[in-house]
């Protein structure tokens, strides 16, 4: 009999990456322009700042402050995160925005404040696989 091994799986593809190195730790995923040295917070093929395609997958951080965000009370349909829960604009260390949700202690939350990412499963797939989503948390 042959034993699957179960994985942890990002719920959706292209926004971190979860090495399978035994004790990697997961890490969100950007992009760099060769040319003029501009950050994203999501690949691309075309820098938005120069408009040039020398562009290439970077690590990010997961490191930053709040940029701005906004609370929610209704939940929306299938979704993975239960409510009330902040959704929040995160100025990374790197000088790119992303957004992104915060769920514990979300109303301590100001503008200017340090957060971090991390990463939390969500639920199984079929084959018993952990879905994980990234999520950001207050830092002092």
């Amino acid at each position: 009999m042959q034993e699957t091994t179960k994985k942890q799986i990002p719920i959706r593809q292209g926004r971190f990456i979860i090495p399978e190195v035994p004790g990697a730790k997961p890490f969100l995923i950007g992009a760099r322009c060769k040319d003029c040295g501009a950050v994203f917070s999501h690949p691309r093929v075309i820098c938005l700042n120069c408009g040039k395609q020398h562009v290439e997958p970077t690590s990010l951080s997961g490191k930053g402050k709040v940029y701005s965000y906004t609370v929610v009370w209704q939940p929306l349909p299938n979704s993975v995160v239960k409510v009330p829960y902040a959704i929040v604009i995160v100025s990374l260390q790197e000088g790119c925005q992303i957004t992104g949700v915060v769920t514990e202690d979300f109303r301590s939350l100001k503008v200017g404040k340090n957060v971090e990412v991390y990463f939390e499963k969500v639920k199984e797939d079929q084959d018993g696989n952990s879905l994980m989503i990234d999520k950001f948390r207050v830092v002092n």
